[in-house]
């Protein structure tokens, strides 16, 4: 009985439950701030992406709206006989740019707009998913066919199960358009097919969805893969409705480059040109960095670098939002005081919540510290020790900071407006040169902006007019605070006095006109050499008699220099400017720049501060057996010459790794297997590193590619 009742009983184990680890995890634990500085970065970021979103889809509407539309009448009755007719494939080349890591969004969007208003019948291929022309048909057809966006019936879906389940059945075109007519085509007229939309309720389906293919990175297909494809969608145009899309990085003559002539006279294409990336950086940048709107700003420095990476290196603007993504995160992170960088009707609640800790914090920031020594004796005292008047001053000294913003945006858009069109461009072709300027230093004491003042002064009638007309309309468009209300109409009175000149220069009197003839014709009839120089000398100091146009132009120019003195100063010089402005340019370089040898030499010399453990940890010299093996195989390639010998650099291994074992002699005349399968391996990581290569000189031995290692 004991042995029966013993066979009902047993150890039963239980998972324990995962523990989530939650964002307030990683905040010290002294941290006081740190929770609240994660709720405003998250505010602030959500309120940045959503703009970020919404402009790329105002940017790309245009494009998109013609790309469903070539789709959808693609197969219009007229359409289809002529190309059936010469077995043309309707194509849509979409030039994309350069810029390949944004090109997965835009299909993406491009895909997901053409199932909700086209077809739903759209399939999505990558050069990397179709080595051959196997994979590509099977790719094509499997997608088509098992597309969940269908909305299918019970019976279309015992349909589709059938084609996919048999798997000895070659997938070939001859599968997709046996579908497609038991699908769209062979349909009863006594019970038509029906379909279920997105809002649930069923429809008819009387009409033939064309079957889109987009070729996202066209330009990377094998060209015999591509065309053979091509060919064989050629020949069963006339059963199916297909449509090609080519995502083109770089023109059209990619495709005739790929494609033999008989091969691209199959194909009946259309070009459609995307947004340049330049375009979208330049709203990104003007909507979310130059406007008063969002408190956060980049540092010159750290804006510098992160144009410099777009401009240079990859013309990404995905790339770009995620380094602006991760100032913003690093500068709330590192920063204790970065929940100041809030909205400004927050502001006052904030700064309440202050503790006296933060307000010593406070009172070390450089910008206030400059402001405190400028202050009256008593006025310094109550800064250092009233907490009270302490934190009135700073909340009057971010509004501030908040107006200074409001007021420096639209006055910045004048400047640019005005002399983005001189000569030489002194102050840059772009809104974002000239900002970079302005936050580097003070605009108008450079000499950029003195040389576009020089040139301002030399522009006609006709040129300045119409330069301050587009300032207005540039205006208007400007949310303006309420001291800078009169500005536009400042601009209208300056037009007005400009049309109102013609007529002022008809009554200029006459002796004006006789005093300036009678200096034209002050020079001698007959005279010498140096009685003409000296002449000229003389009439060289006269002052020129400037005419209406003249004085006109010079006094409203300066009335703008006025305007341009006034509220373009550079933010360092705002007190308090370190809560907004985000200038760590190093974190940046090595996080978002890092230098990739730097970083592996780093790791495989000192691998414990990687894996954050004590037993690979040891002096930067030394060589320790629990070390990972490709670790050991490359500290010890770094006491070779530039030949290493294979069978030395094994024995050396196998004595390291096997130096805690009692017979170590025996293990380095004979390695076993497993050791010398584990330095192959080592030796093959280190060598796909760019460490080591293969050499035709020995052939037991490997050639060292780098040189002076941690």
């Amino acid at each position: 009985m004991d042995t029966a009742e013993s066979v009902s009983k047993g150890c039963f184990a239980y998972k324990g439950r995962k523990r989530i680890t939650k964002p307030s995890d990683y905040f010290p634990v002294k941290d006081n701030t740190g929770k609240q500085r994660h709720e405003v970065y998250q505010e602030m970021w959500e309120c940045v992406d959503t703009e970020i979103q919404i402009m790329q889809s105002n940017l790309n509407s245009n494009i998109f709206e013609e790309l469903l539309s070539f789709v959808e009448n693609s197969h219009t009755q007229g359409t289809t006989i002529r190309n059936t007719s010469l077995k043309e494939i309707p194509t849509a080349a979409l030039i994309t740019g350069v810029n390949t890591p944004d090109h997965a969004v835009m299909f993406s969007n491009l895909v997901s707009l053409m199932k909700e208003r086209v077809t739903p019948l759209i399939t999505t291929l990558r050069s990397k998913d179709c080595p051959a022309l196997k994979n590509m048909l099977t790719k094509t057809i499997s997608q088509l066919t098992s597309n969940p966006d269908l909305g299918l019936d019970d019976e279309d879906d015992e349909i589709i199960q059938t084609v996919i389940n048999k798997k000895n059945q070659l997938c070939n075109m001859s599968t997709l358009v046996n579908w497609y007519k038991d699908k769209y085509i062979n349909q009863k007229p006594s019970s038509p097919k029906k379909r279920r939309s997105k809002s649930g309720l069923a429809e008819d389906i009387d009409y033939h969805p064309p079957l889109v293919i987009v070729l996202e990175d066209m330009e990377s297909f094998s060209a015999h893969i591509l065309q053979d494809f091509i060919t064989i969608c050629s020949n069963y145009i006339e059963e199916l409705p297909l449509v090609l899309v080519f995502g083109i990085a770089t023109s059209v003559s990619a495709v005739h480059r790929l494609l033999s002539n008989s091969v691209s006279s199959l194909l009946c294409m259309d070009k459609f040109q995307a947004p340049p990336s330049s375009d979208y950086l330049t709203q990104v940048i003007n909507k979310v960095l130059f406007t008063a709107t969002h408190p956060f700003k980049l540092g010159p420095k750290v804006f510098h670098l992160l144009l410099d990476l777009f401009l240079y290196h990859d013309f990404s603007v995905i790339n770009f939002v995620k380094g602006l993504q991760f100032c913003m995160l690093d500068h709330y992170y590192s920063n204790s005081l970065a929940h100041l960088c809030c909205q400004e009707t927050d502001v006052p609640a904030t700064v309440k919540k202050l503790h006296e800790s933060d307000l010593d914090k406070l009172r070390q920031i450089p910008t206030f510290n400059r402001y405190m020594n400028e202050c009256s004796s008593e006025e310094k005292t109550k800064l250092m020790q009233d907490s009270k008047f302490t934190k009135l001053r700073v909340t009057e000294l971010l509004q501030q900071l908040h107006d200074y913003h409001k007021a420096f945006f639209p006055v910045l858009n004048l400047l640019h407006t005005l002399s983005c069109k001189l000569p030489k461009h002194p102050l840059g072709k772009q809104l974002r040169e000239l900002y970079s300027i302005c936050i580097e230093c003070t605009l108008v004491e450079s000499d950029a902006y003195k040389e576009a003042c020089d040139l301002l002064r030399l522009l006609s009638k006709e040129e300045l007019i119409g330069l301050i007309r587009e300032g207005i309309t540039r205006l208007t468009e400007e949310i303006l605070p309420h001291e800078l209300d009169t500005l536009p109409t400042q601009l209208e009175n300056m037009l007005t006095r400009f049309n109102d000149l013609d007529a002022e220069t008809e009554h200029i009197p006459e002796e004006d006109t006789e005093e300036e003839s009678t200096d034209a014709v002050a020079l001698p009839k007959k005279t010498d050499l140096h009685n003409l120089r000296k002449t000229l000398q003389e009439l060289e100091k006269k002052k020129k008699r400037l005419s209406p146009y003249e004085k006109l132009r010079l006094e409203t120019l300066n009335e703008l220099d006025h305007i341009f003195r006034k509220y373009l100063k550079c933010p360092t010089s705002i007190p308090l400017y370190e809560l907004l402005y985000y200038n760590s340019v190093s974190v940046i370089k090595h996080h978002i720049n890092a230098s990739p040898r730097a970083a592996i030499q780093r790791a495989l010399s000192c691998p414990h501060q990687y894996l954050q453990c004590e037993c690979c940890k040891g002096d930067v010299g030394s060589i320790l057996s629990t070390m990972p093996d490709v670790c050991i195989v490359y500290k010890l390639h770094l006491e070779c010459g530039q030949l290493i010998n294979l069978y030395d650099w094994l024995q050396a291994f196998v004595t390291v790794v096997t130096s805690e074992d009692e017979d170590n002699e025996t293990n380095t005349k004979k390695p076993d297997q497993v050791l010398q399968a584990r330095f192959i391996r080592a030796v093959s990581e280190l060598q796909f590193l760019g460490f080591v290569k293969p050499t035709k000189r020995k052939t037991d031995h490997v050639a060292r590619l780098t040189w002076g290692g941690c």
